[in-house]
């Protein structure tokens, strides 16, 4: 087999190239090297054969020539030139040409064969040309039909033209005077090259002959090619006459600057085709990327369009344009694209936009990623041989497509531009009010609402069907009342399937509706279904998504179940008829006037997050409140041995608590669940008389709580947390009589400071700090009711009066609301009695082992009411104004240095409120 690398590979159109949508550039390897230096065309490899249109007679010979110009006029031998070769224009020929086939003959096919790596170079010198009409490689058909030309090229073609009105590549001269009918064909390999410089220059142009319903011109390029065009009104590929066809393979780039110029221009029923991933970039005023008038673009999957300017020309009607089908031209996508747009709507740019019957058709599907928006305007009316033709834009967006841009349609009197968008895992992010056709959304597919701030609320308006399968809208709404302001959808045809709906709150404070808020309005049947796609909430407000006749609303209140239906009627069995005896007249009965019926009764949907905020500030000033047993145990005793009265040097206590409360709507129920641990201990001891006693000791603690809030209406819930610490110092005073009667009084104040958080369903969590004081005063006086050999029996009365000041800060959700905490201190009261026996068993007789179990019950009185305030609605906890509380334990001396001390606690109040509690202490006496 010959080396790889002497072949010359050639891109070439099988016969199905033309009747496909886009078609597949195929290679053939000419080894130019091994050819004889002549012979017939029927000698050449298959390949070459099947695209040279050859008679019978026609023949080749190889050429080493390097020449200025290559100009075959007549019939006869095609040249065969190899790799390498350069072509410096311009010649002398009228043409001002580098590389020409023209045929005048009837008889043969006259042809060039070039290899690998040609390179051209012209512009014209030509004074009365006037720099104009420069092209790098020109074809003319013949006479006849029976004769087409060709030119075949390898790979690496490089073509540079310098001059106004130049072509890289031009198939057919259109203004050509003498009436040839023959086609016209250029077959160039891989990576081909062109750049033009100057006004009208054109990368590659095919234009049919005279005779265009027998000349059929084409011009067919491999994959990697990449054209350049500088100048104003430059294009980058054009076919200009029916019966003329470009195709391009893969990865083709265009590339144009300008003003006014095109990167594809298609017109008079001509055919552009590009393979997959081409690229089209567009610079300059009224600049369009692809441009279909009354012809067919054909663009394969994953095209990249970039219109780099937004500007109009003064010369010039349109703005920029990124796909532009009118006059029934057509663009097809085989796949998704991508486009850009430096200019929108308001400049009359658009990414997508067809008028007067035009039609851009990507319904095929893929991934779309366009930054721009979307025209059609009106259609073309219908003609003796062509029916009445709207124009069209249908797109199928697939694959994480995302768009973000708006949609217009306008009308004429031929008709209504028709956008048609159907959405499968794609994205929308809508920037103005939009109007489509048709829009179907199915699941993982999102439409978003635009909204900037003073910018109108948007409209989506469907002038036919929306078909939800599982997409969402996601709309923006100031939640409040009935009256506040959002977007909307407008459905003018029929609503079928089931679609999901979530709202970004634009600054409402949420508020108590009546009929809702209408985001969703249907003229037509309402068949189909719209479900929140999670919470939607504002101030202490969740939102409902309600149906009401055929439009949807937002609303703050749970609906009324509705009224139950009532059984169709049964028709009992005939009866023959009895005649009745007669009866006297009455006077009639006239009934009482019944009462109207009142409409069924709503509640407020309040936000479970209240009840965690609550608990959270409920905690930070109760964690760490204490009573003098809670944190000594017995305070005193004394040492069976010496008769020595001993004090507490370092004590700790542990406790657990489970709480539960509802708010003030009854909607919401929480739970906590909280560990505090407090250490402490005497700094100093004195007495003033000799029989009293006064310590004055430091405490420091860690505590944490965890709560969870459920909603009753709504079933969504809330989590909270806080931990916190707590330092502080305390005093104590005892009457300390010998008999252990008497008066006690304690104080103690604490500095506490808590970290929080509140984790609500399906929202953001926010975290917030707390701290404050709280301060305590008790007082109480012992009784010894009796004793015996060991045991005595005491009373002891007590009140403690507790100051709460533990206060939240106030913070702006993830979602604005704004949460304060609303209770301006607490001033908690606790009147209560304690019985205890203070003793020991036989078997502890002279030990220093005391035990005194106790039942202590206390009414607790709070002067406020733990509230929160959630925006402009406030919600407080129940149940805590009166509390209820017993308490028993035991405490007791181990050791004459050890204490021990366990007691539970119940507390009880209205509104479902309770506390349950245990505690476990230890202190030691040094």
């Amino acid at each position: 087999m010959p080396n790889p690398k002497s072949y010359s590979r050639i891109a070439i159109a099988v016969s199905a190239a033309l009747t496909s949508m886009v078609f597949s550039a195929h290679a053939a390897w000419v080894d130019v090297d091994s050819l004889p230096s002549s012979g017939l065309v029927s000698s050449l490899p298959p390949e070459l054969q099947a695209i040279i249109p050859a008679q019978a007679n026609a023949s080749f010979a190889k050429t080493s020539a390097m020449p200025n110009y290559v100009y075959q006029w007549s019939a006869g031998t095609i040249p065969v030139y190899g790799n390498g070769l350069t072509i410096n224009g311009p010649g002398a020929e009228a043409f001002e040409h580098s590389v020409t086939v023209i045929q005048n003959s009837t008889t043969g096919s006259p042809g060039v064969i070039f290899g690998d790596d040609l390179t051209i170079r012209t512009q014209s010198k030509n004074a009365a040309n006037n720099g104009k009409d420069v092209d790098g490689i020109r074809t003319h058909g013949a006479n006849t039909p029976d004769n087409p030309v060709f030119i075949i090229t390898g790979d690496r073609t490089s073509i540079y033209v310098d001059g106004q009105d130049g072509d890289g590549i031009n198939a057919g001269y259109n203004s050509y005077s003498q009436g040839w009918k023959g086609s016209a064909s250029i077959y160039v390999g891989d990576d081909l090259y062109i750049q033009t410089t100057g006004s009208q220059g054109r990368g590659i142009t095919a234009n049919a002959m005279k005779d265009a319903t027998q000349a059929k011109n084409t011009i067919v390029v491999g994959d990697r090619a990449h054209i350049v065009t500088i100048g104003d009104s430059s294009e980058g590929l054009r076919t200009g006459q029916s019966g003329s066809s470009i195709l391009l393979g893969n990865d083709a780039t265009i590339e144009t600057s300008g003003a006014s110029s095109t990167g594809i221009y298609a017109a008079s029923s001509s055919k552009t085709e590009l393979g997959n991933n081409a690229t089209i970039t567009v610079n300059g005023v009224s600049a369009h990327a692809v441009y279909s008038t009354n012809a067919t673009v054909n663009l394969g999957e994953n095209a990249t369009i970039n219109v780099n300017s937004s500007a109009k020309a003064a010369s010039y009607s349109k703005a920029p344009r990124g796909l532009y089908a009118t006059s029934r031209g057509a663009i097809n996508l085989a796949g998704g694209a991508a486009i850009a747009m430096a200019g929108d709507h308001s400049n009359e740019s658009y990414a997508i936009s067809t008028e007067t019957g035009g039609i851009v058709d990507g319904s095929t599907g893929g991934r779309f990623l366009i930054d721009g928006d979307l025209h059609a305007a009106g259609a073309t009316a219908a003609t003796s041989s062509l029916p009445q033709q709207n124009s069209t834009i249908k797109l199928n967006m697939t694959d994480n497509s995302l768009w973000s841009g708006a949609s217009y349609i306008t009308s004429a009197t031929a008709g209504t531009g028709v956008i048609s968008l159907q959405m499968s895992d794609a994205t929308w992010n809508m920037t103005n009010s939009s109007t489509l056709t048709d829009l179907t959304l199915n699941g993982g597919s999102v439409v978003n609402f635009g909204h900037a701030d003073g910018e109108p609320w948007q409209t989506l308006t469907i002038n036919e069907d929306f078909t939800g399968n599982g997409g969402k809208l996601v709309f923006n709404t100031v939640l409040n009342d009935d009256t506040s302001e959002t977007d909307k959808l407008k459905v003018l045809g029929n609503t079928a399937g089931n679609a999901f709906v979530a709202v970004n709150n634009i600054g409402g404070t949420g508020a108590q509706t009546i009929e809702g808020i209408e985001i969703i309005e249907v003229a037509g049947n309402s068949d189909g279904t719209f479900e929140k796609a999670g919470r939607i909430v504002a101030g202490a407000y969740d939102y409902n998504v309600v149906q009401k006749g055929s439009n949807w609303y937002l609303t703050s209140f749970i609906p009324a179940p509705p009224d139950p239906e009532d059984p169709d009627p049964v028709d009992p069995d005939p009866v023959d008829p009895i005649d009745p005896d007669p009866v006297d007249p009455v006077d009639p009965i006239i009934p009482e006037p019944e009462e109207p019926v009142a409409p069924p009764v709503t509640e407020q949907q309040y936000r479970p997050e209240a009840g965690s905020y609550l608990a959270n500030n409920y905690a930070a000033n109760t964690l760490f409140m204490t009573r003098l047993h809670d944190r000594l145990g017995e305070t005193q005793y004394v040492d069976m041995l010496t008769g020595e009265k001993k004090v507490t040097s370092l004590w700790m206590r542990n406790v657990g608590a489970h709480t539960r409360f509802k708010d003030g709507s009854g909607q919401l129920k929480t739970q906590s669940n909280s560990y505090v641990m407090q250490l402490g201990g005497d700094l100093a001891q004195w007495s003033s008389d000799g029989l009293d006693r006064w310590h004055l000791g430091a405490m420091a603690g860690y505590a944490n709580s965890q709560n969870r809030t459920q909603s009753s209406l709504t079933g969504y819930h809330s989590r909270g947390q806080v931990t916190g610490y707590s330092v502080g110092l305390y005093g104590t005073w005892y009457a300390n009589d010998t008999d252990k009667t008497g008066t006690y009084v304690d104080t103690w104040a604490l500095y506490n400071w808590f970290d929080n958080k509140v984790m609500g369903q399906e929202q953001a969590a926010e975290k917030y700090k707390s701290s404050g004081i709280t301060a305590s005063v008790e007082a109480g006086y012992s009784f010894k009711l009796g004793e015996n050999e060991r045991n005595s029996y005491w009373l002891q009365p007590k009140a403690q009066v507790v100051w709460m000041d533990v206060q939240a800060d106030s913070h702006r959700e993830a979602n604005g609301t704004r949460v304060k905490d609303n209770t301006d201190g607490n001033l908690m009261t606790r009147l209560g009695v304690k019985a205890f026996i203070n003793g020991h068993n036989a078997i502890d007789d002279g030990k220093s082992r005391e035990f005194q179990p106790f039942v202590e019950a206390n009414w607790i009185h709070n002067t406020q009411t733990t509230s929160v305030k959630m925006d402009d609605v406030s919600n407080d906890m129940r149940g805590t104004k009166n509390i209820g509380e017993l308490k028993i334990g035991v405490e007791g001396q181990i050791t004459p240095r050890l204490n021990v001390w366990s007691n539970v606690a119940q507390q009880v109040g209205d509104k479902g409120y309770s506390d349950t509690r245990g505690m476990l202490g230890v202190k030691y006496n040094f």
